[in-house]
């Protein structure tokens, strides 16, 4: 084939606008080694603007199910397991509305582009579709993806087989049925909402930006921090978490002074008999454990728990370890400065 990996991945983006109407099933797994930690079944229902999505956990068993359904204008998801329902207005956020494959190959290509390196493979029929395949090979040995490999139709531009590889965790998508002319029944693109689960406004989970003054009265004591001197606080909010778990988490995001997002640092209580177990690292001379498949550093202190969170391949762990030594208290910074970022 004379074209590159990365024209057709580029003319892949390209195809699929005008696909209105289909039905897809597909399975996804993620192992550990060779555990099998996550397994789920998703079943998709999308015709004129509306979309359905079920899903159906395998591992927690037939009521670990939850639905989604988008109209356009709004989102309304009802988590069967937990017994909870959301909705979500979305009328003026395109990214939210989007239902077409063009837009999520286009996503894939955008998460990787710079970071892997495109080669072909050859093609293959999957459910009687033609697909090419690529190999995406990573650069750098801490992106979200890792070494990934896709199998991306030729006629639609649908990613119909994906697996990724990071850290030992390897992750399997691919689907199991494709219907780009389904007939759907009257009650396809509707919700079995029990009565009594109340519809709550997901808005009012959103999180509240705040000040470090605020931040040290939620957590009500005062907590490290980066020194300016090494990174820009860009952004504080505290996310108000319910459900199984509840807490209050501070999360901040860190620039660098060439203003490029480096990693966010998350801060909440300690959780009372939950332990960093396994930690294999030492940071700030307390235990820590470090996950490669989130490239993070959790750890505890002064019954804080603290978690780093790299975003940039830039930046190593082990650089970040380092930096972390001359962490201060927000107590004791020019927070007047830091508030005006």
């Amino acid at each position: 084939m004379n074209i590159s990996a990365e024209e057709i991945m580029r003319k892949a983006a390209e195809l699929g606008k005008g696909i209105e109407n289909y039905y897809t099933l597909s399975e996804s797994k993620v192992y550990k080694g060779k555990e099998l930690i996550e397994h789920s079944i998703l079943e998709e229902y999308v015709a004129n603007g509306k979309r359905k999505i079920v899903t159906n956990d395998q591992l927690l068993g037939e009521d670990a199910k939850s639905e989604a359904w988008n109209d356009g204008e709004k989102v309304i998801i009802y988590d069967k397991h937990n017994g909870r329902a959301f909705k979500l207005d979305i009328a003026e956020d395109e990214n939210i509305q989007s239902l077409d494959p063009k837009e999520k190959i286009n996503n894939v290509m955008g998460i990787m582009n710079g970071s892997h390196e495109f080669t072909f493979i050859g093609e293959e029929t999957i459910l009687d579709f033609d697909t090419v395949q690529i190999d995406a090979k990573a650069k750098t040995s801490n992106h979200l993806f890792g070494d990934t490999v896709l199998w991306v139709d030729k006629k639609t531009g649908f990613i119909i087989k994906m697996i990724s590889n990071n850290g030992g965790v390897q992750t399997e998508m691919q689907y199991k049925e494709i219907d780009f002319s389904p007939e759907f029944p009257e009650d396809a693109f509707t919700l079995n909402i029990p009565e009594g689960v109340e519809i709550k406004d997901l808005e009012a989970y959103a999180p509240d930006t705040v000040t470090l003054e605020g931040a040290e009265e939620i957590l009500e004591q005062s907590f490290y921090l980066f020194s300016e001197k090494e990174f820009n606080l860009k952004d504080v909010e505290i996310h108000h978490i319910e459900g199984e778990i509840t807490r209050d988490e501070l999360n901040l995001t860190y620039y660098s002074k060439e203003d490029a997002p480096m990693f966010y640092l998350t801060i909440f209580h300690s959780p009372e008999g939950m332990k960093i177990e396994k930690a294999d690292l030492k940071i700030r001379g307390k235990q820590a454990k470090y996950e490669k498949i989130v490239n993070s550093i959790t750890w505890d202190e002064d019954g804080l728990r603290y978690a780093i969170i790299l975003i940039n391949p830039d930046i190593e762990k082990e650089e970040i370890i380092k930096k972390a030594e001359s962490m201060v208290l927000s107590s004791n910074l020019n927070r007047q400065s830091y508030n005006k970022r």
